[in-house]
């Protein structure tokens, strides 16, 4: 009998124990999001990821952001010259006849607007064609200062900027590209690329 009254408890205990779910905790379970609850058991999608600077003190405040993501400038980071050159492929190769690109990311490294950036191309071979691609246009070979002045904003970075060569001839080509401030020639950057054609 003490053995049925035993077998019955355990039972009933067990049944009660298992027979109860927790209780759902909803909330946001991406632990890289501001709002993350590390006690949220489903995800309600409610989470806030970081998506710009929220310090309204940095040159580059997004007043529609609601998670800061640690990006925030100020003007101790500007640098006296703000076309700055964050990305640049230096030296392409590729074959004879084919299409030969480099990338190119500029960034206005200033708390001020950056208006009308245009890039001048400076090459003079008649054994290859350079043309490129700027502010979501690209030019012919024949254009040599980019027509659509480019606006940025604080610390802004565009990487649309793309540099093309192609040449029936074998050889090094040196292609030099200067960005400058349309109404100010003198605040400029030049970067030169060498196109490899094999």
């Amino acid at each position: 009998m003490k053995t049925l009254y035993l077998k019955i408890s355990l039972l009933s205990g067990l049944l009660l124990f298992i027979g109860c779910p927790p209780d759902m905790i909803s909330g946001c379970t991406d632990s890289l999001a501001c709002n993350y609850n590390p006690n949220a058991t489903d995800d309600d999608d409610s989470c806030n990821l970081p998506d710009g600077c929220m310090d309204v003190l940095a040159c580059n405040y997004n007043a529609s952001s609601i998670c800061d993501d640690g990006s925030c400038l100020y003007e101790a980071d500007a640098l006296p010259n703000p076309i700055e050159i964050t990305h640049v492929e230096e030296y392409v190769v590729g074959e004879v006849d084919s299409l030969l690109v480099s990338h190119i990311h500029v960034r206005n490294a200033s708390c001020e607007n950056m208006n009308n950036l245009v890039v001048r191309k400076i090459f003079n071979d008649n054994n290859a064609s350079a043309y490129f691609c700027f502010n979501g246009i690209c030019f012919t070979s024949e254009t040599i200062t980019s027509p659509n002045p480019l606006n940025l904003g604080p610390f802004e970075e565009d990487d649309y900027f793309k540099g093309y060569l192609t040449s029936d001839v074998p050889g090094i080509y040196s292609v030099t590209y200067r960005f400058y401030i349309q109404d100010n020639p003198s605040e400029s950057t030049e970067v030169v690329i060498d196109y490899e054609v094999n």
